[in-house]
């Protein structure tokens, strides 16, 4: 074959034009395959935060492992659900499995993302997953990406050059299994001679309590949400409906009110139904002298919102469930009046149960008095140290009584500041006379 240089450059046009395909072909364009990207922020927004983490760390080494996914019973995988630490760094809410490994003194790269290996037959049936390389860290951000099968060595690696292993968290009871972070830093600690282990357990719920505001502005939106389909299924209870008609009502109504999600499995709970305090079934049929809870929360942007209210089927409380209804609202009020920064939140409990020893009820109250809500319905945070403004919390008491055939739950969410509390969730009736007036209209 005769070769000129007309020839020979239509041949490299042709073979960049190949290359070019080839790429096309096994790179998805973005907005496909995982990871996807950070959400619900931009990827700066993480860097950033690990760079905060690694700035309080100075040095060693610290691995956060993301969630696995749950055991599959059928042919469609269930929902899966990040963990909050590794989110809270990463924004990568879509990769089962993965792990961030930090190093705040090595001297180039200072932050790994390790993802599992491929199985492009799996792929066929769950999401096609990126092949290492340069797409998934400019998506993700993060300087260097690597496979989980690597692990051991990228940290025993870094364990011997600085000798200091950081363990996040969390904290499991002694008949839990052991954090798979405390178990890598077990063997690595067996190999490497003079390696120390710190606890820093503590240090990401303190970093994730205070909410930015960007993190505050989601948690509005999920709870202007949440407001919405609490006031159409209050709106629409009729004695005769079900639990689950009920829900149907409930959920639409978050949808239409700019939810993206549930932050949890709704509990919506009928009579006797109530007293069970994490109800999960929901086919009971709504009786006309019944009291309803629903405790249920749209989530945006995978933040999440947690309210309760209990309101009466016929639109009317009785004269006991009146009775019992306010002194609910008399413990929450108590407990919200000392809301504010520095606080302690056990003093916050003993306030709320204050209220009902006084009315010999306090054995009907038989759960805590709230928890920190974010990324988590329950979210990180230290209940043992002064509240910090910033901080999302429940106040939510509670009486239960099965004999009476009820239960009756109060759930708002505040937001701690310097001289006191901003309840959240408001526009949703709550006091008996609001609830009497809305339900009457």
């Amino acid at each position: 074959m005769h070769f000129n240089r007309r020839t020979v450059l239509t041949g490299a046009a042709a073979t960049a034009a190949l290359a070019a395909t080839v790429r096309a072909q096994v790179l998805p364009p973005s907005g496909f395959a995982t990871p996807s990207g950070t959400f619900p922020f931009a990827a700066d927004v993480y860097r950033e935060r690990r760079a905060r983490l690694m700035a309080t760390l100075k040095d060693g080494v610290a691995v956060i492992h993301g969630a696995k996914r749950g055991a599959t019973s059928g042919p469609v995988s269930p929902p899966f659900h990040q963990s909050g630490d590794f989110a809270w760094l990463t924004g990568i809410v879509d990769e089962p499995g993965a792990v961030l490994v930090l190093a705040p003194a090595e001297r180039l790269y200072r932050e790994f993302l390790l993802l599992p290996s491929r199985d492009v037959e799996t792929e066929r049936w769950d999401v096609e997953r990126l092949p290492l390389g340069s797409q998934i860290e400019a998506r993700t951000g993060i300087q260097r990406v690597r496979r989980t099968s690597g692990l051991d060595a990228l940290v025993t690696g870094m364990a011997a050059r600085s000798r200091t292993l950081h363990f996040m968290g969390p904290i499991a009871s002694a008949s839990s299994p052991v954090p798979a972070a405390l178990d890598l830093y077990n063997r690595v600690m067996a190999r490497v001679p003079g390696c120390t282990l710190k606890d820093q357990s503590a240090l990401l719920p303190a970093l994730r309590t205070v909410k930015e505001p960007r993190e505050l502005d989601l948690m509005r939106r999920a709870t202007a949400a949440t407001k919405a389909g609490h006031l159409a299924a209050m709106k629409a209870v009729r004695p005769g409906m079900t639990e689950r008609q009920l829900t149907a009502i409930l959920e639409t109504g978050f949808r239409e009110g700019g939810g993206e999600g549930l932050s949890y499995d709704s509990i919506v709970a009928t009579g006797r139904n109530a007293a069970s305090l994490h109800y999960a079934h929901g086919n009971a049929e709504i009786g006309a002298s019944d009291l309803v809870l629903i405790d249920a929360a749209a989530a945006v942007g995978t933040y999440a919102c947690d309210v309760t209210r209990t309101f009466p089927a016929s639109g009317k409380f009785t004269t006991q469930q009146r009775a019992d209804y306010e002194l609910v609202l008399a413990a929450q009020d108590a407990a919200a009046r000392m809301l504010k920064a520095g606080v302690m939140h056990e003093d916050m409990t003993e306030a709320a149960s204050a209220v009902f020893r006084r009315a010999g009820r306090i054995d009907d109250f038989t759960h805590g008095l709230g928890h920190f809500v974010g990324l988590d319905v329950h979210d990180a945070g230290d209940y043992a140290k002064p509240l910090p403004a910033g901080a999302v919390l429940t106040i939510e008491p509670g009486l239960y009584n099965q004999p009476l055939n009820q239960g009756i739950r109060i759930e708002d969410i505040y937001l701690v500041t310097a001289t006191g509390a901003e309840r959240l969730s408001t526009g949703i009736p709550r006091t008996v006379d609001e609830i009497e007036a809305f339900m009457a209209r």
